[in-house]
């Protein structure tokens, strides 16, 4: 067996208490400011194309709209990569794909169900959520807040 998979896999270093409540208060903190600086960029994008092209007579898009998906993209890839490696989650690579790829869903639900506050708490429960995931004993509730989020967006986005 590779001795630094089975360090990585330690239930040994499973934090509790304090340790994990600043891990999941900086995941929370972490997750709910990169989706309201996500939604800022992608807002103020459209609001500047709106703005520019308010006079246009003919079809008019600036390049700032299309820019701010992946600015937004790669702003929360960097955000977490550097929040997980300061508050010792890994492996990271189990973690961030999940956390991106699906985020779109309960995301873009919330925020076109309750508006940017509510999208922004559920950024925060869904950074938490797969977070979790990392240790054995919170993996079901991980698994299960995420899932469940994941289930109704998508029941509210295509019913």
């Amino acid at each position: 067996m590779n001795a630094t998979f089975a360090q990585r896999c330690d239930d040994s270093t499973v934090p509790s208490g304090g340790g994990l409540a600043a891990r999941i208060a900086g995941v929370a903190g972490a997750g709910a400011a990169l989706t309201y600086l996500s939604f800022g960029l992608v807002e103020w994008a459209d609001r500047y194309n709106t703005r520019t092209c308010a006079e246009a007579p003919d079809f008019c898009m600036t390049l700032w709209p299309v820019l701010s998906f992946p600015a937004a993209f790669v702003i929360a890839l960097v955000g977490l990569i550097v929040v997980y490696r300061l508050l010792g989650i890994r492996p990271g690579l189990a973690v961030i794909p999940p956390t991106l790829l699906l985020a779109p869903f309960p995301l873009t639900a919330a925020l076109s169900t309750a508006g940017l506050w509510p999208a922004t708490v559920v950024g925060a429960v869904w950074t938490t959520a797969l977070a979790l995931t990392v240790w054995r004993p919170y993996r079901i509730l991980g698994l299960s807040t995420a899932a469940t989020l994941l289930l109704a967006s998508l029941i509210v986005i295509y019913r």
